[in-house]
């Protein structure tokens, strides 16, 4: 019983001993690839009754190390929309969530790379939803948007 006693005092010396550094964390490029829309302004601009959908997010290691990300949150606005562990990732909100105005749109997800500790990454855009194709910015018409995010813990 006493053995079983030293090594549940042992126990916390373990999580000390797991901690690590800035050095360790994952270091990719993420690209979010969004179907039927217009980038403008640092904005993404769709028309309304067209659902906001995400083709795909691809992560790129940087430094020669293979990368990843796994189960991907779609949030609108602060609430819930969907979760997916499916690669490419996509994923689709429909027309009725999305009022004409600005929206802020989340992607929340791991990201995992070789020889490095998993990580989590937030990854926010404002997506206005306008009322016509005529209200697009310059006259743009839709088509699909990469938006390529660079995660490194040294910038």
């Amino acid at each position: 019983m006493k053995k079983l006693l030293y090594l549940l005092l042992l126990l916390p010396l373990s999580f000390l001993a797991s901690c690590h550094d800035d050095d360790d964390m994952p270091s990719v490029d993420i690209t979010v690839n969004i179907d039927n829309a217009v980038d403008a302004d640092g904005k993404i601009y769709i028309v309304s009754g067209e659902p906001l959908t995400v083709a795909g997010i691809t992560a790129e290691g940087l430094g020669g190390k293979a990368a990843g990300i796994s189960g991907v949150n779609y949030i609108l606005d602060h609430v819930g929309m969907g979760y997916t562990i499916v690669s490419p990732f996509g994923g689709s909100i429909s027309s009725a969530y999305l009022p004409v105005g600005n929206h802020l749109f989340t992607l929340a997800f791991d990201v995992l790379q070789v020889d490095k500790s998993i990580a989590y990454a937030q990854l926010s855009t404002i997506v206005t939803v306008v009322a016509s194709e005529e209200d697009l910015p310059d006259g743009s018409t839709p088509g699909t948007v990469a938006l390529t995010y660079r995660l490194n813990p040294k910038q």
